[in-house]
């Protein structure tokens, strides 16, 4: 059964697209620049720190992304479908 899409007012959909820019931005600060500089920092072993914070990072990107989409979708009115 398909599961009705909730009708969203203008503030949230806005607070949701814009959390979802600082997760994905932040994901792309981690990624790209901080990357390295956390692993040394915390004291790991390479390869933990490396599956778990490039997990972290994904995690962030994607669901940055998710909550950006699903703003934008959650208009007044949503597609069916």
């Amino acid at each position: 059964m398909a599961r009705a899409a909730a009708r969203m007012g203008t503030a949230p959909r806005i607070l949701l697209m814009a959390g979802g820019a600082v997760s994905v931005v932040l994901g792309i600060l981690v990624a790209v620049l901080w990357h390295s500089p956390i692993v040394e920092a915390t004291g790991v072993p390479e390869l933990v720190g490396f599956v778990v914070f490039r997990g972290t990072e994904a995690a962030l990107l994607w669901g940055g992304a998710w909550l950006c989409v699903r703003g934008w979708n959650g208009g007044p009115a949503p597609a069916e479908g």
